[in-house]
């Protein structure tokens, strides 16, 4: 499987994730994965989280998952480039996937009511989330050529999927010399 299919698992994993709501409005014969529920205005379940934001873009419910704001992506940007050169910062497992719907919640934000202050956060959440994400490749691809395995726990699952196909390509492109220079002889 390539890295762009695995990469679309683990969002399609996120989209799955079973979030808190509370229904703002009555709703008769609401599908569930369990089956059909009737739920009534202040009552709290959990959904799908896409099932979730579809509800939530149509005002019955409101998510209980704790949006993140601009300081999300801030302070573990801050964190990562103010770390060690060598040393992955503890981001959560779900960080860029939260980050992702940030970014995505402050473009719609603009487009439906524009303003300074809309474009600004919009223009430094992503100019600090891909800033972020390029430190963490970096520190993972030096990781993958010297065996960071212990820094494993660090990273999210997206990163983990790169880490373990750069050290497969460290490891072929090894064993092709080695094997290249001795002959296919063994050491």
């Amino acid at each position: 499987m390539v890295i762009g299919e695995r990469l679309r698992l683990v969002r399609l994993d996120y989209e799955f994730k079973r979030v808190r709501v509370i229904f703002l409005k009555d709703y008769r014969s609401l599908p569930t994965p369990t089956g059909f529920i009737d739920v009534r205005r202040g009552d709290e379940v959990e959904l799908p989280r896409w099932q979730a934001r579809l509800l939530r873009d149509l005002g019955f419910v409101e998510v209980r998952d704790g949006s993140v704001d601009l300081d999300y992506i801030n302070v573990h940007h801050f964190k990562e480039k103010r770390s060690s050169v060598g040393l992955l910062t503890q981001v959560p497992q779900d960080f860029y996937m939260r980050a992702f719907e940030l970014v995505e919640r402050l473009t719609r934000l603009v487009r439906e009511s524009p303003s300074q202050a809309i474009l600004r956060d919009r223009e430094v959440a992503e100019r600090n989330l891909l800033d972020l994400a390029e430190a963490r490749l970096a520190k993972i691809l030096k990781l993958s050529y010297s065996g960071g395995e212990e820094f494993r726990d660090r990273m999210t699952p997206e990163e983990r999927i790169v880490y373990n196909h750069v050290v497969e390509a460290i490891e072929s492109w090894r064993s092709y010399v080695k094997s290249s220079v001795t002959g296919g002889r063994g050491s």
